[in-house]
């Protein structure tokens, strides 16, 4: 089949495109990348209006793979990433008009590990090549980090994240003939006669980023790096016997490792997320790796990968979906495989690949003995304490998975009807306002006192501390901006300037160590996936002698008579809805545990009862049972049934 590589001519040339990418990246790989728009199927972002594409077209005529590049001089990417890729280090060094910026590389199933890759790289450094590009950087999935290693490029930078994915800042000095040459870069043959720096963009590179080094495994080290890989670490005498290049000698370790990525990880850092296909599978050198199941932000690590194990094995060699995650649990390197390593082995050296899939299937007999016996320990733990595994999520919905990196079960951003959702907020706080702030001058709030509103939302619990408590000041923490908003605009229209609203979570709160004298979270403990760190977290900024209080539900205190026996399926529905969002509509009858563990004295819980004589029964009905339908609907879990409940 005849592939072409050539530039979009016109605007139905650029849709095509923009549909594309669509189709690879929505349809394909389920990411949001910036640019998406889901009514016209189309990703296009702000630079492709500055940037030179190129696209490989099959003989039907169907786009089959593209590429883009951007100068720095014709426009400066986002400010987020541009920090991470050092955009302005870069256009200082070297001038904007010198260093370029490759994304959107995407290539059709089909084509893959084929002939197209190679065209469109081709097309793309000849155009660099032409123009005089000094360096071209790139920030890359690590699926990808042995295809731009191969071809030159190298890390300069730490990774970071977008899009709720790791990024590796890569770049490549286009002219270092030399260090192309030595690499076995195909670049190298492209480059015009004559077009050799000597190392000079390298060298300014290596002055002014200290990570950027050649990612070949020297001479000096290699002895050190067999022991470790081949046997134990030396670090560590008591790691697994288990070592996916055990029994290789050092002469075929190094005719393996010089061509492969080396890649630093920072802690905590995700390397592979979980529910994901993407291909990135490695070897530890150093550090630990953690693999978990659960959310992503708060796993239940089920074993540690060592140094000398493999991770993403399954991905890459059973072509599965994972369920799991992989997070680094201190600072850690790791060598990347390219997809097709195995295969290589198996041609060139069967013996070798014989010995390296034995040791594999070790290592993962042992992983999966390890994760067996975790398990056996958390049922027995269960039986004895009454403890809950965590486990993955029962519900899957889409909108929460796009809305936000955050694992809660409460999004405004996600609710359909946001304005029925303000209107309910600021009834529910205004309808028990006497019997609420009566509560809380019983405990011990007094007007003076400087107030955390923790999940203030949309401001209508601090403006009310800031009435009642005149000679006080409200500090809000809210994560959602459009609540922050309106929270802002709602204050100054009431003149409350002693109410102020920070962008935070209750997992981390942008406030000093004891700054407050009175922590209040309001109906917020409910949707936390982690109630232990947000107490930490409040009691840390609350000053020695403050007061930390909570106010939540509890669903097993909810009795509706007479009986309605339709309801109590819907109840345990409900339940497990906002807990596979992080939530727990069983939280009450825990806080006395939580405050106790934190190490909190003194510790009361007070049971309010709230009952339709109080409220009247239209007003307890949305209070109490409103919220639970946006919950079912959310998980997909709404129906005809529910609706008649």
């Amino acid at each position: 089949m005849t592939i072409s590589i050539t530039c979009p001519e016109d605007r139905l040339d650029r849709e095509n495109l923009f549909r594309f990418l669509y189709d690879i990246w929505i349809r394909e790989c389920g990411r949001e990348l910036p640019g998406t728009d889901h009514a016209r199927e189309q990703i296009q972002d702000p630079m492709d209006d500055w940037a030179n594409h190129f696209i490989a077209v099959d003989g039907q005529g169907q786009i089959v793979g593209c590429v883009r590049a951007n100068t720095l001089s014709n426009g400066i990417p986002e400010s987020g990433l541009s920090a991470g890729m050092g955009f302005d280090t870069l256009g200082t060094l070297f001038g904007p008009e010198r260093v370029a910026f490759i994304s959107h590389l995407a290539i059709s199933p089909a084509h893959r590990g084929g002939t197209v890759i190679s065209l469109i790289l081709a097309a793309l450094f000849t155009h660099l090549f032409d123009t005089r590009i000094s360096v071209a950087a790139s920030n890359c999935r690590l699926g990808l980090v042995t295809l731009y290693h191969r071809i030159g490029m190298r890390p300069y930078l730490p990774n970071f994240e977008r899009n709720s994915r790791i990024q590796v800042p890569l770049i490549g000095c286009i002219n270092d003939l030399d260090y192309l040459e030595r690499i076995r870069s195909p670049l190298h043959m492209l480059l015009p006669p004559g077009c050799n720096d000597e190392g000079w963009a390298a060298g300014l590179l290596s002055e002014h980023f200290p990570m950027f080094t050649a990612p070949e495994f020297t001479t000096t080290s290699n002895r050190n790096l067999w022991a470790q890989l081949a046997h134990s670490s030396p670090a560590r005498e008591t790691d697994s016997p288990e070592k996916l290049f055990r029994g290789l000698s050092q002469e075929t370790l190094e005719n393996i490792l010089p061509r492969l990525p080396k890649i630093r990880l920072a802690p905590n850092e995700t390397v592979q997320p979980n529910q994901t296909d993407e291909a990135a599978m490695g070897l530890l050198v150093s550090g630990a790796l953690g693999l978990g199941v659960g959310s992503e932000s708060d796993p239940h690590f089920i074993y540690v990968i060592r140094p000398g194990e493999s991770f993403g094995e399954l991905i890459t060699l059973a072509r599965v979906r994972s369920s799991s995650v992989i997070i680094a649990l201190e600072e850690s390197e790791v060598v990347l495989f390219p997809a097709h390593l195995f295969d290589r082995l198996g041609r060139n050296d069967p013996e070798t690949a014989l010995r390296i899939y034995k040791n594999l299937l070790a290592i993962l007999a042992r992983r999966t003995a390890a994760v067996n016996a975790s398990l056996a320990g958390h049922l027995c733990r269960q039986g004895t304490e009454g403890k809950r595994i965590r486990r993955p999520a029962r519900h899957a919905a889409a909108s929460i998975q796009a809305a936000s990196g955050r694992t809660e079960s409460y999004h405004f951003d996600t609710l359909a009807d946001q304005d029925g959702e303000l209107e309910r907020l600021t009834r529910q706080a205004k309808i028990a306002e006497a019997l609420e702030f009566k509560i809380l001058r019983g405990i011990g709030l007094t007007s003076g006192d400087r107030i955390l509103d923790m999940g203030s939302g949309p401001g209508i619990t601090s403006m009310l501390l800031a009435r009642h408590f005149p000679d006080s000041r409200i500090t809000g923490v809210e994560p959602e901006p459009r609540l922050r908003v309106l929270a802002l605009a709602a204050a100054e229209k009431q003149g409350l300037d002693r109410c102020t609203f920070l962008d935070g979570t209750a997992e981390s709160i942008p406030l000093p160590d004891g700054c407050m004298d009175f922590s209040y979270a309001r109906l917020l403990f409910q949707h936390i996936p982690d109630p232990m760190a947000a107490l930490g977290e409040m009691t840390r900024v609350t000053r020695s002698g403050g007061i930390v209080c909570i106010m939540d539900v509890d669903d097993g205190t909810i009795f509706i008579h007479p009986r309605v026996p339709e309801w109590e399926g819907i109840d345990r529905r409900v339940a497990q809805a906002q807990a596979a969002f992080g939530g727990d509509r069983h939280v009450g009858r825990k806080l006395l545990g939580y405050f106790t563990d934190t190490g909190l004295a003194q510790v009361q819980v007070d049971v309010v009862p709230v009952t339709t004589q109080m409220l009247g029964p239209d007003t307890f009905y949305e209070i109490v049972f409103g919220f639970k339908g946006q919950h079912l609907q959310r998980a997909g879990d709404w129906d005809a049934g529910a609706r008649q409940a």
